[in-house]
């Protein structure tokens, strides 16, 4: 009796013990198997992360690409010669191209198969001038950037055979452009600059001529008649030119210049 209740002692102490065995056994496999921590110093665990890093340097560089933008269109606001960037919507957008296509200018001059040439000054990224692109009856769309970082990201996204044929970016202030062979031009500039920009722009435009103006009018100029909608403003040379009353004779002279 004795022999055989120490023998089940026995068995059981034995079963017991590989249950405890099993269970710690399990409990050093799971902890084998998950990932060691990541610490600073720690090269040989770098890869772990690898899944987030393309994230982290995208939304690193985008950043920076912001700031610079925001930074390098100061100085012409500054000085009273330039507008910061500020991207023209895509409502803004779809509304300035849906309407051209119904000026008469525009018609006769598409049912003509004539040239068109489409210049946006303060270009930004290069949007506008990709829109201009795409709707086909551009000869070219040239985007006018003073901002370094703008231009750049502009000229990249240029390189692709959709764009590399019909589209130009130059990186120039908008005072300098040579405006007498445009026959659309489209801005978005602030009102400081409106009237001297309006006054280079009477100037320079060719009779027929089209001005888009984004947000803000341009001084003693009228737009077409029912052209402007949802802050997009439409004009036409010389038909939106306001004559001067107190320079009669000076602006007799000018529209002279459009016949």
């Amino acid at each position: 009796m004795n022999t055989n209740a120490k023998n089940a002692n026995n068995r059981k102490a034995e079963e017991t013990l590989s249950k405890e065995e099993a269970n710690l056994w399990k409990t050093l496999q799971e902890e084998l198997n998950s990932p060691l921590p990541v610490t600073g110093n720690d090269e040989t665990n770098t890869s772990s992360d690898s899944g987030m890093h393309p994230l982290i340097t995208f939304g690193l560089v985008a950043a920076f690409v912001a700031h610079g933008a925001i930074m390098f269109s100061l100085p012409p606001v500054l000085q009273g010669k330039g507008a910061p960037f500020l991207p023209t919507s895509a409502k803004g957008i779809g509304v300035m191209f849906r309407e051209l296509k119904k000026l008469p200018q525009i018609v006769k001059k598409i049912q003509q198969k004539k040239e068109i040439r489409f210049l946006d000054l303060g270009s930004g990224d290069g949007r506008v001038v990709f829109r201009a692109a795409r709707e086909g009856y551009f000869y070219k769309s040239i985007g006018y950037e003073i901002n370094p970082v703008l231009h750049a990201v502009a000229c990249l996204r240029g390189i692709t055979p959709k764009y590399v044929h019909n589209t130009k970016f130059k990186m120039q202030d908008l005072w300098s452009v040579d405006l007498t062979k445009a026959d659309v031009v489209a801005v978005y500039g602030l009102y400081p600059i409106m009237d001297k920009l309006g006054k280079k722009m009477k100037s320079e435009l060719r009779p027929g001529s089209i001005v888009v103006s984004n947000v803000f009018t341009i001084p003693g100029w009228k737009p077409l008649s029912g052209s402007s909608s949802d802050k997009v403003h439409f004009y036409s040379i010389p038909e939106s030119i306001i004559p001067s009353r107190n320079t009669s004779r000076s602006s007799e002279t000018d529209n002279n210049t459009y016949e």
